[in-house]
Formats: C-alpha cells, structure tokens, sequence
C-alpha cells in the first residue's frame, strides 16, 4: 500500500466565510468587533486577548467561542481549537463553520473518526457551495487517512465537481483507485494533480508504480510491445525504480532482443547492486550473444548472493564454452 503525505487540511476558504457570520449573527461588541479586526490581520493572539474578557463575562457565547476556536486553530493549538468548537457545538452553533473547524482541529490531529463524527453532525447547516465543498473535502481527507477508499472516493468526487483546483483533491483521490486496483481512474486523477503541482514527486510516484503494474501485466500476458510501452511510461515517472528497467529487460529477452536486454538490465543493476536475479537474467543475455567471460562473472556474482543448482549449472556451462574457446585459439 502506498504512502501519502500527511497534508493538513487547507481552510482559507471558510476562515473568510466564517468571519461573515460572525459579524453577522454577533451583537455589536466593541472588544468582538476589534478581535475580528485582529482576526483578519493575522494576529491572532491580540484577536483571543480582546475576546477572553467577554468569554469570561458570557461563556454561553457561542459566536466567541466560534472565532476562539478559528484564532487557536490558525496558531496550530489543535487541542485548544477543539476545546473552543467543541463547547459552541453545546451551544447548540447552526452555522457549518464550527463544525468545520472542530472536524479540521480533529484532523490535524490525527483523529479522523471524530473528524468525520463532526462533519456528519454539521451537514444539515452546509448550505453554500463553499461549505459543501469542504465537507466534502474534508471528510474525503479524513476517509483516505483511515483508508476507507470506497467512501474517500464518493466525497473527494463531490468535492471536485464543486472546486476542481486543488491538488490534495485529485492527488487522494487517485491513490484511492490505486489502493481498490482501479488503475485507469488513477492515472486519470493523478495526472490531473500532477497539472495543478507539476513535478509532485508524490503524484509522479504513484504514476510509476501504475504504468510498473501494468507493464508488468502485459509481459505476463506474453504482449511485450505493449509492456515495453508501458514500462517506458513508468521510467518517465521513475526514472530511479530499478524494477522498471528490470521487466524492460524480460520485455526484449523474450522478444530476443539481447543486446537492449542487456542495456535495460545493466540500469536495473546500477540501481538494484545486489539482485542475484538481475545478475542471473544479465547473464543469460551474456550468454546469449556469446559474451563467455561477462556472462561467468554475472552468473558468479548471483551465486554468491543466492546459491542455486541453476546458476551453479549455469557457471558450467559458460567455463565449457570459454575452455572451447581457448582451445580453439
């Protein structure tokens, strides 16, 4: 199973929707009104200095502890953010941005269960499109952690259909098909990521991994050309994966290609030094064209990493052939 970077969940879009409703739903508190001030100027620890006093006053103030949680959640206090959406979520918040903002403190911290217990708890106030598309970004996010693909796909595609941009989007999404071997709605979603973030080593990974599977499918299927094809799209995309080059090389091996046999196994080698298969397969295209004292050293090398009948059978063989040479010189 592949690896995927532990991305935090972007939130610019409902930071700004979310200072709104504040304004809007708030009486006209000079100190609230100065925090929220604060608030879009990034301060955002002057923002909570200018709101504790009315906390202290009303801690039944559920816009408050709304704008706490989004000061904490910006300072990265993950804890402290969950503690202030938590206690507007008591108070009964209508508005889908508390429940946003807990799931993603949740998600930041590494609880994907309660980030989507939040995120269920708020769907029936995710009403603009805003809010839709990072509940559904959000708790596609949060499924992909727990790697329930089937249901990160659902949320991840809604979330596009609403907002196609963002790279985490496609990028999840397309790791999710690999992970259910859905392999052209991978390479469909990844190398859309892969226009949004060009050169992504993540997205360009996993789209060798893919073209490396598939290749090798098609060489197990006894169609080479169309294995070399794929294998070359996989070198494009990993160009350091030592096994491309490896099944490169059975590619012409078995369409007797031996001397680009010989070039792809000898890059398998570079990157793979230790591969008594690959010494054994170099070998063998040594052999083939008659290269006796390569193909003894690769054959020698391979036995010592992996001792075999074959290879010790293979070592006689070639010895056979170099003493007839000799012989005849």
């Amino acid at each position: 199973m592949g690896t995927w970077p532990m991305k935090n969940v972007h939130f610019s879009v409902w930071v700004a929707l979310a200072v709104c409703v504040f304004l809007a739903a708030s009486p006209a508190r000079a100190d609230y009104i100065k925090a929220v001030q604060y608030y879009k100027q990034g301060q955002f620890d002057k923002a909570l200095q200018e709101l504790k006093p009315d906390l202290d006053k009303s801690p039944d103030w559920e816009p408050g502890h709304r704008l706490a949680g989004l000061c904490y959640l910006k300072l990265k206090n993950n804890a402290l953010a969950i503690s202030e959406f938590a206690r507007a979520v008591q108070l009964k918040s209508t508005e889908f941005a508390t429940y946003e903002g807990l799931a993603v403190a949740y998600l930041n911290s590494d609880k994907p269960d309660n980030c989507i217990q939040s995120l269920h708890q708020g769907e029936q106030f995710a009403k603009e499109s805003d809010d839709l598309y990072m509940l559904h970004h959000v708790r596609g996010a949060a499924y992909f952690r727990q790697q329930k693909y089937d249901q990160s796909i659902d949320d991840l595609t809604g979330a596009i259909r609403i907002k196609a941009t963002d790279w985490a989007d496609h990028y999840q999404l397309g790791v999710s098909y690999y992970n259910l071997n859905r392999y052209d709605e991978a390479l469909q979603a990844l190398q859309k990521a892969l226009t949004i973030k060009p050169n992504d080593s993540f997205s360009t990974g996993f789209l060798g991994k893919i073209y490396l599977k598939q290749g090798a499918s098609a060489l197990a299927a006894k169609q080479y050309s169309q294995a070399l094809d794929l294998l070359a799209k996989a070198g494009t995309y990993t160009p350091n994966d030592g096994y491309v080059y490896y099944n490169t090389g059975e590619a012409y091996l078995f369409l007797n290609k031996y001397p680009e046999a010989e070039k792809a196994y000898t890059q398998a080698l570079s990157l793979l030094p230790s591969n008594a298969g690959i010494l054994e397969r170099l070998g063998l295209v040594y052999e083939k064209q008659k290269k006796w004292g390569l193909a003894s050293n690769s054959y020698q090398k391979a036995n010592e990493l992996s001792p075999s009948p074959t290879l010790k059978e293979a070592i006689a063989r070639v010895t056979d052939q170099m003493k007839k040479k000799l012989a005849r010189h």
